[in-house]
């Protein structure tokens, strides 16, 4: 099991900090559906070395878009040995038809089904090319293999994730097209995600969901467990589950300290195109108004403001590099990343450029990566 680093990463100055944050979660789930007898290794490229010089039965990578040149090798090396290669991920997910030509099977979306059936097929010697997740559930998954993980190579090796997805569909958001043919929100039972949580040493969580306020009633939950654990921990949340009342002291009294805010643009027309209103409330307080009131309830109740922001949407001109970072420090905003606006195949800012969709948003060409071009 292979996570590929950025083909940029033999290059001078090269700084892997983000990379080396968080172990390869995903690699370990599948690992824990392998049979006590399977031997398995995970590799994580950018903190360790990747030689190619065993002869597996099977090698599986996750693949994003950063990384997909340098997967795509490793998958090219691997096959002209005769060894059947798996790609999933969102970028396979995207483009299944590129992914295909460097892999024996291809993964469609999370695989917390089509692994196992996938693994079932494998030793039957008769896998398929393509695998679609359709049924999607956190119930009944076998613990995380963290053994196979080298913690110490990590800054937050005590990362896990208790939801998928997001309930808000924001156009420009990747989760529509990789949990495309299923539920794009679904939750780990409380008494699983407990159990994980105990299985980590020490005091700091870092909670890798996309959303971990999406479901008020699960959150609560959570935090009323976590509460008196003694435990610190990071998460991501969205403005509205900010300004909730009581949601987020509860989080705070948990031993929430840090929380990854995607406030994406300060243009309330940008947000309404992409369909984040959410972000602009049901009053239409406008987006500021609700992004400093809620910078200031988290640094009053003392957590620090992780913010994102997007940049090259529809209204978007030069100034509004300069505009959004100086707004942010004006903020008092600790800690900000700053993201390029990408239309993934299958998420509604791609067929809103892009001339392969029927009206209704069916896209009539999912997967041939030559006509999925924004125009």
């Amino acid at each position: 099991m292979i996570l590929p680093a950025l083909l940029e990463a033999n290059a001078p100055g090269y700084r892997p900090i983000k990379y080396a944050l968080f172990p390869p979660l995903g690699l370990a789930e599948l690992a824990g559906y392998l049979d006590d007898d399977d031997e398995v290794e995970l590799v994580d490229e950018h903190v360790q070395t990747l030689s190619m010089e065993d002869e597996p039965d099977l090698v599986v990578m996750t693949v994003y878009i950063t990384s997909a040149k340098r997967a795509y090798a490793i998958a090219d090396a691997y096959r002209s040995r005769g060894v059947h290669v798996c790609l999933g991920g969102l970028h396979p997910t995207a483009l299944p038809d590129e992914a295909a030509e460097h892999a024996d099977t291809v993964f469609l979306g999370p695989g917390e089904a089509t692994w196992p059936e996938f693994l079932r097929d494998f030793k039957a010697g008769r896998p398929a090319a393509r695998y679609e997740s359709h049924v999607r559930t956190l119930e009944g998954l076998p613990p995380l293999r963290r053994d196979l993980i080298e913690r110490r190579r990590y800054l937050c090796p005590n990362s896990l994730v208790v939801s998928r997805g997001c309930p808000h569909a924001c156009d420009f958001c990747y989760k529509e097209s990789f949990f495309a043919g299923g539920s794009s929100y679904y939750l780990q039972p409380l008494d699983d995600a407990l159990t994980e949580i105990e299985r980590l040493p020490g005091r700091h969580l870092y909670f890798l969901d996309d959303n971990l306020f999406g479901s008020p009633p699960f959150a609560r939950a959570l935090f009323a467990e976590l509460r008196g654990l003694g435990r610190v921990w990071q998460a991501a949340a969205t403005v509205e589950s900010v300004l909730r009342p009581g949601l987020l002291e509860q989080a705070v009294a948990a031993g929430c300290r840090s929380l990854f805010i995607g406030f994406e643009s300060l243009s309330d027309d940008d947000l309404r195109a992409q369909g984040k209103l959410h972000n602009l409330g049901a009053r239409g307080d406008g987006s500021r108004a609700r992004y400093e009131t809620a910078i200031r309830r988290l640094h009053d109740l003392g957590v620090m403001v992780n913010a994102s922001f997007v940049f090259g949407m529809d209204g978007d001109d030069p100034s509004v590099f300069e505009r959004t970072a100086e707004w942010a420090v004006r903020q008092g905003i600790e800690t900000a990343t700053f993201h390029i606006l990408t239309p993934y195949p299958g998420t509604a800012a791609f067929r809103s450029r892009a001339g392969c969709c029927t009206p209704t948003g069916t896209c009539t060409t999912r997967g041939t990566p030559s006509s999925h071009r924004p125009a």
